[in-house]
C-alpha cells in the first residue's frame, strides 16, 4: 500500500514539475489499440511473471494459458455482470483452472494461480482514484476507489468460490 501511495505521489509531483517547466500539456485523444495486441500483452505478461516469480521454465506455458483464461473470463464476466464484477468470473476461472493444473501435474496450484491473479488485480483503477483525489476531484476519486474495492472483493469471492467448486488436493 505504501508503494502504491509513493507511486501516486511521484506521479503527482512529476505532473506539477512538468507543468512548471513545460507549461500546460496538450490534451491528446486516445486511439484504441488493435485487438490482437491484447493477446500479445497477456503472453508477454505471463512470460514476465515466469521471470519475476522465478517459476520453472516447464510452467511457462501453463502460466500463460491460465493467465489468458483469467483475462478472457474477466472480459466475459464484465460483459455479463459489469466491469467490477467481471473480475469475479476471471478469478473463478483462474481458481478452477489452477486446481486442474494441480491435479494434472501434481504440483502446487499457486505456481499458476498467483500469476493469473496478478493479471486481474485492480491496481490501475486505484491509481486513477488516488490521482483524482490528488487533483482535488474528490467525488471522482472516491467513486473510482470504491470501484477498485468492489473489484478486489469480487476477486476474492471468485477465488473462494473456486476453492469450493474445485478444492486443492490434500497432501497425503
Amino acid at each position: 500500500f505504501m508503494t502504491f501511495l509513493a507511486v501516486a505521489f511521484g506521479v503527482a509531483l512529476g505532473n506539477r514539475v512538468g507543468t512548471a517547466i513545460f507549461a500546460s500539456v496538450p490534451a491528446v485523444t486516445p486511439t484504441p489499440l488493435p485487438g490482437w495486441l491484447g493477446i500479445v500483452a497477456v503472453v508477454a505478461a505471463g512470460l514476465g511473471f515466469v521471470v519475476v516469480l522465478r517459476a520453472q521454465a516447464q510452467d511457462a506455458l501453463w502460466i500463460v494459458l491460465i493467465g489468458g483464461l483469467g483475462v478472457l473470463g474477466g472480459r466475459a464476466g464484465s460483459a455479463a455482470l459489469g466491469v467490477e464484477l467481471g473480475t469475479f468470473a476471471g478469478a473463478l476461472a483462474v481458481g478452477v483452472a489452477s486446481a486442474g493444473y494441480e491435479r494434472w501435474t501434481r504440483r502446487p496450484a499457486a505456481v499458476v494461480s498467483v500469476p493469473g491473479i496478478l493479471l486481474l488485480v485492480p491496481g490501475s483503477v486505484g491509481f486513477r482514484g488516488l490521482t483524482s483525489l490528488m487533483q482535488r476531484e474528490a467525488v471522482t476519486g472516491i467513486e473510482t476507489i470504491f470501484s477498485m474495492i468492489l473489484t478486489a472483493v469480487a476477486l476474492v469471492a471468485g477465488l473462494l468460490i473456486a476453492a469450493v467448486v474445485a478444492p486443492e488436493l490434500r497432501p497425503a
